[in-house]
């Protein structure tokens, strides 16, 4: 009797909670078609938007949000996962519009994420660029903070800033490379690193010489300074973004600007999920920022693909690419974000928000939409022991019926 009693309450139990969460996701989502959205927060130092890679809708939530925000003077810095570099042409594409430099600029951006190598990633920008001219008092500016996954925009970057000096051997090298189509400013290309290293040696030894012809030497030497980075045996990739943000905020203000940060799912996580922590936990675990001022959206998906693999022949030339709907979404039978199912019953379109980090959320407890399930694995439930999903994130966009991102190449 005591044993049907105690299933009987269990049973109550489980139900109610999952009653309840359904009634706090229904009376707490957002329609981003909506006219009438506008974002709920306003009090804020970074917004995190994070995602898994290769969605074609994800850049369509993405411009709805940062749209919004601009709408409303809530957003001055665009912080995309590039490096320093990267985000200085950016910036340039923004200001002049010059689309062969968005498309080399979007075929070195997936030297860090892959899977945005794509068309949808060059219709983003050209996105942006409308807004920031329909916004000429309000522009957004962009700025990167990663590792540098290719040299190309880097020493572009250097030869700007040195383009008053003609007598340097070691600047007229690296002029060389970009007189040459189709040359390799991959890691890989050891003459281009030897180049490089003599290049910052020979700097270092005539410091004097130059700075007085730099136009900026405080960009400069960050610059020469991640490229360094790249020497060591090993990088730290977070501590790498975490150190140059930390470098670069105040020369930018960033205290006391709004930043809009896209990232993938685990940088923008608020806390550790095992030992490593991400970049925003260092933000937060360095007193950086409040973790209030911190807010995290992630993304995701249902019903959707995305881009997985580019193929490339034997003379890496690219021929064509593959695409997933199973693996990769975290809406697979075999893969999935546990907890998802609530978000699928409670959408009202297909970007649907779900603000969770209210204080009588069902989400202070257990891990949905954090913990992983994966077919006959541990994926991340014992490193989330003890933990809930409001540590990590604060907020839920749900997007369904989503294509995949095509890659660039294919415009071609």
């Amino acid at each position: 009797m005591n044993k049907k009693i105690t299933l009987i309450l269990l049973l109550i139990a489980t139900l109610s909670f999952g009653q309840s969460k359904l009634d706090f996701l229904k009376e707490n989502r957002f329609d981003l078609h909506n006219q009438n959205f506008d974002f709920p927060e306003n009090n804020f130092k970074i917004i995190g938007f994070g995602a898994l890679h290769g969605s074609a809708k994800t850049y369509v939530a993405e411009i709805k949000l940062i749209e919004n925000l601009q709408r409303r003077n809530l957003i001055d810095f665009y912080v995309p996962e590039t490096n320093f570099s990267q985000a200085f042409f950016f910036q340039k594409y923004l200001e002049t519009g010059d689309i062969n430099l968005l498309e080399e600029l979007v075929l070195a951006f997936q030297t860090i994420v892959s899977q945005e190598g794509s068309i949808e990633t060059f219709n983003h920008w050209k996105n942006l660029k409308k807004l920031n001219d329909q916004n000429p008092i309000r522009k957004i500016q962009i700025i990167g903070f990663d590792i540098i996954n290719e040299y190309k925009f880097p020493i572009k970057h250097l030869l700007h800033l040195t383009e008053n000096i003609t007598n340097w051997e070691e600047k007229n090298k690296l002029t060389l490379y970009f007189n040459t189509v189709d040359t390799n400013f991959g890691l890989n290309n050891k003459q281009l690193q030897s180049d490089l290293k003599s290049f910052i040696e020979n700097y270092y030894k005539n410091k004097t010489l130059y700075d007085s012809q730099i136009t900026d030497t405080y960009v400069f030497n960050h610059i020469i300074e991640n490229i360094l980075l790249n020497f060591n045996e090993k990088r730290d990739r977070e501590k790498i973004i975490y150190e140059n943000y930390l470098k670069l905020k105040p020369t930018y203000d960033l205290e006391n600007k709004k930043q809009f940060m896209k990232y993938g799912y685990f940088h923008i996580q608020k806390t550790r999920e095992a030992n490593y922590p991400s970049f925003f936990t260092r933000l937060i675990e360095g007193e950086i920022y409040k973790r209030e001022e911190i807010i995290t959206v992630m993304c995701y998906l249902t019903k959707s693909a995305v881009l997985w693999d580019k193929i490339y022949d034997e003379n890496k030339n690219y021929k064509t690419f593959t695409t997933e709907k199973g693996f990769g979404i975290g809406d697979y039978w075999k893969e999935y974000f546990k907890g998802i199912k609530s978000l699928k019953k409670s959408k009202i379109s297909d970007l649907t928000l779900f603000k969770l980090n209210l204080p009588n959320s069902p989400y202070n407890f257990k891990t949905d939409l954090v913990e992983i399930k994966m077919f006959l694995k541990d994926y991340n439930r014992t490193n989330l022991k003890g933990k809930n999903t409001l540590q990590f994130i604060d907020y839920a966009l749900l997007i369904s019926n989503s294509e995949a991102q095509k890659p660039i190449e294919e415009m071609r």
